[in-house]
Order: C-alpha cells, then sequence, then structure tokens
C-alpha cells in the first residue's frame, strides 16, 4: 500500500499518518504543561473541583480527535487498497465510491479543526478566569 496516495490536494496519507503521530505527542505534552501550571494554582479542595472537569473535558476533545483522525487514516488506507485490486477483485470501490470517502474526509478534518480550535478557546479562557479568580 502506498503511503503517498493524495487524499486531498496537499495532504497524503503518509502526512496524514504524521499529523497523527505529531498531534498526539503534541496534546500530550501540552496537557502536562497545563496540569503543572494548574498544580500551582491548586490551593485547597475547592480549587480542583474547578479546575478537574477543565482538565477532564480537555483530555476527552484530545481522545475524539485522535479517533476522528484515525478514522481518516482508516477511510485512506481503504481507497489505496482498493486503487491496488483489480476490478475482479473482492472490496473494489467505484470512482464515485472513492470521492465520497474524500468529501468524507474533508468533513472530517475540518469539524476535528473546528472542535479542536473551540475547545482550545473555551478552555483558555476558562483557565485564564480560574487564574484570576484564585489570584485575587
Amino acid at each position: 500500500m502506498s503511503t503517498e496516495f493524495e487524499i486531498f490536494p496537499g495532504k497524503s496519507l503518509s502526512g496524514l499518518f504524521k499529523d497523527i503521530y505529531d498531534n498526539q505527542q503534541n496534546k500530550k505534552a501540552r496537557i502536562s504543561e497545563l496540569i503543572a501550571e494548574m498544580r500551582k494554582l491548586i490551593r485547597h479542595a475547592g480549587d480542583m473541583a474547578v479546575i478537574g472537569p477543565i482538565l477532564k473535558d480537555l483530555v476527552d476533545v484530545s481522545v475524539r480527535n485522535d479517533d476522528a483522525l484515525i478514522k481518516l487514516a482508516t477511510i485512506a488506507q481503504r481507497i489505496v487498497t482498493a486503487n491496488t485490486k483489480s476490478e475482479g477483485e473482492v472490496g473494489f470501490l467505484s470512482d464515485a465510491e472513492k470521492e465520497q470517502l474524500l468529501k468524507e474526509i474533508e468533513v472530517t478534518v475540518n469539524d476535528v479543526k473546528d472542535e479542536q480550535d473551540a475547545k482550545v478557546d473555551e478552555l483558555t479562557n476558562e483557565v485564564e478566569e480560574l487564574k484570576q479568580k484564585i489570584n485575587k
């Protein structure tokens, strides 16, 4: 199977795999940094009761985004596999089915990006509000 298959303009299957890996590593580092920063702000159990759900939401969004990227990779792999099979073999996709899968990939990519951006903005605002409350 070729990992250089172009999923959509400017993005190959190998690029998608790299994005999945890089995303996971970046989120892992960002979550660890956020937890370390939040530890400094926790002064009593009430602070943890407020900060805990924020951290939980961040981890949940991270997991959902990773799942969506893995689904994209699965769809792309199916397309590549279908391209390598001859018409008589089981599992062959028509051009219309390939096009539909590519559209699904684009929609999923946009959904993931929008959801992630919105959640990061929301969590950043909540963290700033908590910092201000704790510092008062």
